[in-house]
């Protein structure tokens, strides 16, 4: 049975290792987002992991220990309960979804408050939820990878949310 599991890399490894995994024919996922590094001579268009030293690999236990196996600047799998964690599929595919459109949406209306818990109802967003973590002329959502310990934050139009739970 193939699992999703997370392995951790040295500091700026990332590609380093999803390059050497990707040779042993093992599926390998590195989200990455496009980044402006501002250096004093020049500006250049970067990609980053949008998780830092994390690389998620798709295997069974076998296929998991042949990607760890003598791969230069992997450290370990990310564990819980002294198992390797195990991502969810729909979490790979949350992440995914996320990068698809990073561009942002005006708000038309506001019926929703700070801390409220909603559900992304249109859009290539959709099922996703979150928590409202600021008002500003828009919805910032935070969709929280809870294996990760990390957070996405999206821009969405009022109309595209329905409330899940009220903070107060």
């Amino acid at each position: 049975m193939k699992s999703w599991f997370v392995l951790r890399t040295k500091p700026r490894n990332e590609f380093k290792v999803h390059d050497q995994i990707i040779k042993r024919e093992i599926e390998v996922y590195l989200p990455k987002v496009e980044k402006l590094r501002i250096w004093s001579d020049r500006k250049k268009k970067i990609f980053v992991p949008l998780f830092p030293s994390y690389v998620f690999i798709y295997g069974n236990n076998a296929e998991r220990l042949r990607a760890i196996s003598n791969t230069t600047g992997a450290m370990g799998y990310l564990m819980y309960r002294k198992r390797p964690a195990i991502v969810t599929e729909k979490e790979i595919e949350s992440i995914k979804i996320s990068l698809i459109e990073p561009e942002r949406i005006k708000v038309d209306k506001i019926q929703i408050t700070e801390g409220d818990l909603v559900e992304i109802t249109y859009g290539p967003f959709t099922g996703l939820t979150g928590i409202i973590i600021e008002i500003r002329g828009s919805y910032k959502l935070v969709v929280n990878i809870t294996e990760l310990s990390a957070s996405l934050n999206i821009e969405l139009n009022a109309s595209e949310v329905k409330l899940l739970k009220k903070s107060k």
